[in-house]
């Protein structure tokens, strides 16, 4: 796996080193690295922003383990360690990375530890990729080309034209349908952030939206454990990503995504006579729905009713989706909002909130 390293800088505002995670998240992972304790409140609010969407890895200089336990809980998935007598006895070892750097070609390196390159070459990352080792680079020697060139030497086709098979799916991982890359398609991609393909029928290159207007941000991407194929995740524009003008190329499905836009359609109509717009235009009427389904739900759990449960939780969800849409709250936030959720390590008090 290719990490993009972040150095931390003081002169660095804390939105403009989490807009450059998320220009640097394109394949799951980051790092930010120079932490120090003057750094720690500005890297837990970058944690609580981003650290659901993308995998921080982090590396602290402060050997106090209270304040490495609550940059876990913030959201950080790891902490890099440059010697391994660094390794802490309160942080789960699963949580913890031995870091080195410049190993020579021919030195061993054991698993879970994370190799730092200060001159990176497509080889010598891909060569790190094929033995299962994670690799760290500076961004500032991160390029479109070096990155495309890595994926050129690692990923294998059978086919016989080479392509690389390609599933496309969104925020919230539905797949949209299926395309194909190369080297040309994968370098557009990644410099300009767009679903671009290689077009089979037309052998060029495929912009999805040049023509239709629905197009793709490109907000991942991410090869297969077999590293035969590649996963793009983007978010896709109306109305959608089929020909036919679907969301997906598997036509109408019953998804948490297809409620979305149903709930979407009905607020966007201003229609008096549909509840769903007078719930997001009446706060009294919504507050009182939830607080009403959320306790019906808390009984019905307690009955240990498994029709009853899946309709009230269905109710809840219903009302959460409304409250969440008229304020323009997506899914895929609220479910970056849990995975970062999921990195904690001390469980909260449940009398304290997040």
């Amino acid at each position: 796996m290719l990490i993009p390293q972040i150095k931390y800088s003081s002169d660095t505002s804390t939105q403009q080193l989490v807009q450059t995670i998320k220009h640097w998240s394109l394949f799951g992972q980051v790092a930010i690295t120079g932490i120090d304790a003057t750094a720690v409140d500005d890297v837990k609010s970058i944690l609580r922003q981003v650290g659901g969407t993308v995998d921080i890895s982090i590396e602290f200089e402060s050997s106090d383990a209270a304040e490495q336990l609550a940059m876990l809980n913030e959201g950080a998935c790891r902490l890099l360690n440059r010697d391994s007598s660094q390794d802490s006895e309160t942080v789960p070892s699963d949580r913890q990375i031995n870091l080195i750097e410049n190993p020579p070609l021919d030195q061993a390196i054991p698993q879970n530890t994370l190799v730092a390159l200060d001159s990176p070459t497509a080889s010598r990352i891909a060569e790190l990729e094929m033995a299962r080792i994670d690799c760290l680079v500076d961004i500032e020697h991160l390029s479109p080309e070096l990155i495309t060139d890595y994926f050129k030497t690692v990923l294998v086709t059978d086919r016989p034209d080479g392509l690389w098979s390609t599933v496309i799916v969104d925020p919230i991982g539905i797949a949209l349908g299926l395309a194909y890359s190369n080297y040309e398609s994968l370098l557009h991609a990644i410099e300009t952030r767009c679903g671009t393909y290689w077009s089979r029928s037309r052998d060029g290159l495929w912009i999805k939206g040049e023509t239709s207007g629905a197009t793709q941000q490109l907000l991942g991407i991410r090869m297969d454990c077999d590293r035969d194929c590649l996963r793009f995740t983007v978010t896709q524009d109306s109305p959608g990503f089929c020909h036919r003008n679907t969301h997906t190329c598997f036509g109408q499905e019953r998804t948490i995504q297809s409620v979305v836009e149903r709930l979407q359609q009905r607020l966007a109509e201003a229609d008096e006579s549909s509840f769903t717009h007078r719930l997001a235009n009446q706060p009294e009427m919504l507050e009182a729905k939830l607080l009403e389904e959320a306790k019906e739900l808390s009984l019905a759990s307690q009955q240990n009713d498994q029709d009853e449960i899946a309709w009230e939780a269905a109710d809840v969800l219903y009302f959460s989706l409304i409250a969440m849409l008229k304020n323009g709250v997506p899914l895929e936030r609220v479910y970056a909002e849990l995975a970062r959720r999921m990195n904690r390590v001390v469980r909260r008090d449940p009398g304290i909130k997040n």
